[in-house]
């Protein structure tokens, strides 16, 4: 029994000695609020995304023709022409087909005349039996063996003109095949890309083998910009953007939209959707596929009221219940009128697109905090738009933009425990002699 309580008189010391050490480090209860005021200036409501650069026609180059590649005109970042020969197939095989079928077409004519001259003599006999059998010169034997010779000659001359056109088919499809052994650009621009070498072999058997990728002028190219479906709905043409590449950190480029695709795009449980935003590449810096950062200016003003959003975080030290008490008697000032999107009028990139006018943003309802005299008041405001550092706000006409705002509750300076000050004081730096 005596052990117990023993034990109990330990743990009891110990407990007390945790709980002075505990109260030791507390600093001392000085904390006073600290907020912000109202300002005015510019401020703007943008939309993040992530895109890539990209020219604006670029062009796969294929071969259309088997056979092995006998000469390459071209290299990378080399201007060509529209129809400039960039690379030629090697000919004989298809040169010998041509032939082949030119020897065929010659021969189907020759045959062609033959059976021309065979139909000319068996109407020739057909119409000297058919006056004999008229005057009964001749007997009905003669007369079907002759039609039907006739007949027969005719039909043959029908065949022989099909196997003319038969022939002049084949000498065509010869004649294409031929001529595209020689590969040429489709396109005024550069190439990005050269993927085949002199000797190489290329097959075209379901698909063209792509042996260049073309684009056009780099002066003009665009951004395609990955924008989630959570912002997607304020985006439209005509708005500004402007983005930075990895390549220049220091330097901010500018676009603009052009077109909102509406195919979705979905990673896991993101959608987003592919804006279309036409850069000018003057300075011939950017390049095709490097990665951007993109801001897309949704509202803009010079001119508003407003606040850092860590006013709005803020809650004073009571209690839910005391905290909704407070805000159920207050009253919102008049409501400001809607703020209209940036450029949601301009019209589609192309005649053919639908055209997407985004909805005005509707202010909401919010309130702040103000300390005065050991009381906490809260002001009712209404929010308008964020560049999520700070909040475009309306103010009642009872409230004084010079009012002080509570932001978080700081203590003050000196305040530390009697223990950390003693533990300042013992450092080497802290002595005194």
């Amino acid at each position: 029994m005596r052990r117990w309580f023993l034990r109990l008189f330990l743990l009891v010391i110990v407990l007390g000695g945790a709980w002075a050490a505990w109260m030791s480090f507390q600093p001392d209860q000085d904390v006073r609020p600290r907020g912000v005021r109202v300002t005015r200036g510019e401020l703007s409501l943008t939309v993040t995304a992530t895109g890539r650069l990209a020219p604006t026609t670029e062009v796969l180059v294929g071969c259309e023709v088997s056979g092995t590649v006998g000469d390459v005109m071209v290299e990378h970042n080399d201007r060509v022409t529209r129809g400039q020969v960039i690379a030629k197939i090697k000919p004989e095989l298809y040169q010998a087909e041509y032939e082949q079928a030119k020897a065929d077409l010659a021969r189907a004519v020759a045959q062609i005349r033959q059976l021309e001259v065979q139909e000319r003599e068996a109407k020739r006999q057909f119409v000297r039996i058919e006056g004999l059998h008229k005057t009964g010169a001749a007997s009905d034997q003669e007369y079907d063996a002759l039609l039907a010779a006739y007949d027969a000659a005719k039909a043959n001359t029908e065949a022989g003109r099909a196997a003319v056109e038969s022939a002049n088919g084949r000498l065509q499809l010869a004649k294409y095949r031929l001529d595209r052994t020689v590969i040429t650009s489709p396109i005024d621009g550069i190439v990005l890309d050269r993927r085949v070498d002199v000797g190489q072999t290329v097959i075209a058997a379901l698909q063209a083998p792509v042996l260049f990728v073309l684009a056009e002028d780099l002066v003009r190219m665009q951004l395609l910009a990955d924008v989630s479906e959570g912002d997607v709905g304020y985006v439209c043409p005509g708005q500004t953007a402007t983005f930075t590449v990895n390549t220049y950190r220091d330097r901010t480029f500018e676009g603009s939209v052009r077109q909102v695709r509406n195919q979705p795009a979905s990673v896991g449980n993101v959608v987003t959707y592919t804006v279309v935003i036409d850069v000018l590449n003057r300075e011939r810096l950017l390049r095709p596929g490097m990665p951007a950062d993109v801001s897309i200016e949704i509202v803009h003003r010079k001119d508003v009221t407003k606040i850092a959003n860590a006013a709005f975080r803020f809650r004073p030290p009571m209690s839910p219940d005391e905290i909704r008490r407070r805000l159920e008697g207050l009253k919102w000032p008049e409501a400001p009128p809607a703020i209209d999107v940036v450029s949601a009028s301009q019209p589609a990139s192309r005649p053919t697109d639908a055209t997407f006018v985004p909805p005005p943003i509707e202010p909401a309802k919010d309130t702040l905090w103000t300390f005065a005299e050991g009381q906490w008041s809260p002001v009712p405001i209404w929010k308008l738009f964020t560049d999520n550092r700070e909040t475009a706000i309306a103010l009642g006409p009872d409230v004084d933009e010079h009012t002080e705002f509570v932001t978080e509750l700081r203590k003050q300076e000196g305040s530390e425990s009697a223990l950390q000050k003693a533990i300042m004081l013992a450092r080497p730096e802290n002595r005194r002699l």
